[in-house]
């Protein structure tokens, strides 16, 4: 069952269109926040979405159960303009949507710098949390390059040994490497116990991976790929997501290779536009092992996310 009448799937060009005008209309600072980047993850989410009141309003949830539990986004603006009515009136239409359906309404993904305008329509009727996990990390481009400074200096000492090691060439992806990428992908997983739940995660990555290898040649679409002894053993993928700032959104290396990670994290940001300036590295979703990881690169700062939740409006 979907809140909003329309899905991404079969998407026709005006619908395309409409989407991308939508994504690109503001500049909300999100590695979510792009039409890609939503389409990849469409049968994850079982996204849905709709006009109202002249913003693009998003749904998702638990495909499993087909119930979508949240507005997975801040609604978005074509103009670069939010007038605070017309926002109310769009969000006491969403929120009585899930009433209907007896569905918590909440959203998500709040952009820290898009939170007053829920405020200024809601004032005192919401409860605004800061949501750490979903915290985006931003770096320089430049220090993820040279990996230099102190605070850095065993990422580097892993750069080094390898550039002392191996040889290798980059290369820019291709359509035609699709299958040559995705087994790449399976190998990172052999030798590893899994638990079911982390192996759907993992299945779910995957079928996003080859979803965003459709759009690989695309000129706002950056990848890299690592060779050694002429076979792929890293890659990393992502987009533009603003006139400075480009998101990775995946990454894979075989860890056999020693430096390998740094490596394919240097040469992704080296193949990047030269206004590029920082990398949004996403969120770490509150998984320890990987919070410690984003934050010893030392993010130059974080794009921190908010939800808000509708706690006294009826």
């Amino acid at each position: 069952m979907h809140i909003f009448k329309n899905n991404f799937d079969n998407l026709n060009a005006e619908q395309i269109e409409t989407l991308k005008e939508y994504f690109q209309g503001y500049d909300y600072r999100g590695a979510g926040y792009t039409f890609i980047a939503n389409y990849i993850w469409r049968e994850t989410h079982c996204l849905c979405w709709e006009i109202i009141e002249g913003y693009l309003f998003m749904a998702g949830g638990d495909c499993m159960i087909h119930e979508p539990n949240a507005i997975i986004s801040m609604p978005l603006t074509k103009n670069g303009k939010y007038e605070i009515e017309s926002l109310k009136k769009g969000l006491f239409e969403a929120k009585r949507r899930f009433d209907e359906r007896k569905i918590p309404f909440a959203i998500e993904l709040i952009p820290e710098h898009m939170v007053h305008l829920i405020s200024d329509a809601f004032s005192e009727e919401i409860r605004v949390e800061h949501d750490r996990d979903q915290d985006e990390y931003v770096y320089l481009k430049d220090k993820l390059i040279t990996l230099s400074g102190r605070a850095l200096h065993k990422k580097k000492n892993h750069m080094n040994y390898f550039l002392k090691t191996y040889q290798y060439d980059t290369h820019r992806i291709t359509r035609d490497m699709t299958e040559e990428v995705l087994e790449l992908v399976r190998r990172c997983r052999l030798n590893r116990d899994y638990t079911e739940d982390e192996l759907e995660s993992l299945r779910m990555e995957e079928e996003a991976i080859t979803q965003l290898l459709g759009f690989v040649e695309d000129e706002a679409v950056f990848s890299t790929a690592v060779y050694i002894d002429g076979t792929l053993e890293a890659f990393a993928l992502g987009e533009r997501l603003n006139n400075n700032t480009a998101v990775e959104h995946f990454e894979k290396a075989n860890d056999s290779y020693r430096g390998l990670y740094q490596i394919i994290c240097s040469e992704f940001c080296k193949n990047l536009p030269e206004n590029i300036v920082y990398v949004n590295r996403e969120e770490d979703m509150g998984i320890e092992n990987l919070r410690k990881a984003k934050e010893a690169l030392r993010p130059d700062h974080m794009e921190q996310r908010y939800s808000v939740d509708f706690c006294k409006i009826k």
